[in-house]
């Protein structure tokens, strides 16, 4: 599913997934004769109190200088150093998302957005982003690593000295970016970058655009419970602030949910008989995510 800019309507996920619990309770009620039966600890009541959330984007929001580059070992290439000199301000922002599910819940996809304004003849320029799938293998590692920006704006990791062993068993394009924290000539903008992934496809769209976004799969989603999104963009010179928007949602697992709902499939509404037959619409559908809103004032910005 690449529909990125359709992300759910948080309040009509809500909706449904409560009409899918009235509708199964009053099902299984009938099905025990009458009896009252209590849903409060069933895949739907949990995954109904699943909280994902956002960390504060000012709190890894850095601006960046041929200042920076030198003093991490490397000379920013030509055409970024006019760029800082003369045109734009570039700035580095780490975004912490927090998926926080209640026991057993499962969840096969995360979705991230993020939208800058304003628009035109001010607007931000996502330069890079991280992490694309091409550093899956070596998010797998799960350790802590120091993310950085080389003197073209690259992505590159040091790792601890003890994981360089590791190193020579990375594809051949992703070898070249990775060294020990000793050697690691770039700025680091992130120490001890967190992010433990399994075998999980990422997608990673956005780069020369104001809006980019993350479609993270994931079979085990649920087990990663805070999650490091990082964005080099840059603005003209002179913006002093902007204000960004971010969407998020995590899809839940349609086999685990449905699991406990076999004997009742057939009574329910036809809306809601026919969504559930529909694995990746429901997924959509009933989600659960957040859209929050900050206007950020851009440190050090250049008037």
């Amino acid at each position: 599913m690449n529909d990125f800019d359709k992300y759910p309507d948080f309040e009509e996920c809500d909706r449904l997934l409560r009409q899918l619990i009235d509708e199964v309770t009053y099902w299984k009620s009938d099905l025990a004769g009458g009896r009252q039966v209590a849903l409060g600890d069933t895949a739907l009541e949990r995954l109904l109190k699943t909280e994902i959330t956002f960390g504060n984007p000012r709190d890894k929001l850095i601006r960046l200088t041929e200042d920076n580059f030198q003093s991490g070992g490397g000379n920013l290439s030509e055409i970024y150093r006019r760029q800082m000199a003369d045109t734009h301000d570039f700035y580095s922002m780490t975004l912490t998302v927090n998926l926080r599910p209640k026991p057993g819940v499962q969840f096969r996809r995360l979705c991230c957005e993020l939208d800058w304004s304003p628009k035109g003849e001010k607007e931000a320029i996502v330069q890079g982003m991280f992490p694309k799938n091409e550093w899956r293998t070596l998010m797998e590692w799960g350790a802590g690593m120091d993310l950085g920006l080389n003197e073209n704006l690259d992505w590159t990791v040091g790792v601890d000295s003890s994981s360089l062993g590791e190193i020579a068993r990375l594809p051949g394009e992703l070898k070249g970016k990775v060294s020990s924290k000793n050697d690691l000539k770039a700025f680091v903008v992130v120490p001890n970058y967190q992010y433990q992934i399994g075998r999980s496809e990422i997608t990673a769209l956005g780069e020369g655009s104001s809006t980019c976004y993350w479609y993270i799969k994931d079979a085990d989603m649920q087990k990663r419970r805070s999650l490091e999104l990082s964005v080099l963009f840059k603005v003209p010179r002179g913006v002093g602030a902007v204000q960004l928007r971010g969407v998020v949602w995590a899809e839940p697992n349609m086999n685990w949910l449905t699991a406990d709902l076999k004997e009742v499939v057939r009574e329910l509404s036809d809306r809601l008989r026919f969504l559930l037959k529909s694995k990746d619409e429901a997924e959509r559908k009933l989600a659960r995510g957040l859209s929050e809103t900050w206007d950020l004032t851009l440190p050090n910005a250049v008037n």
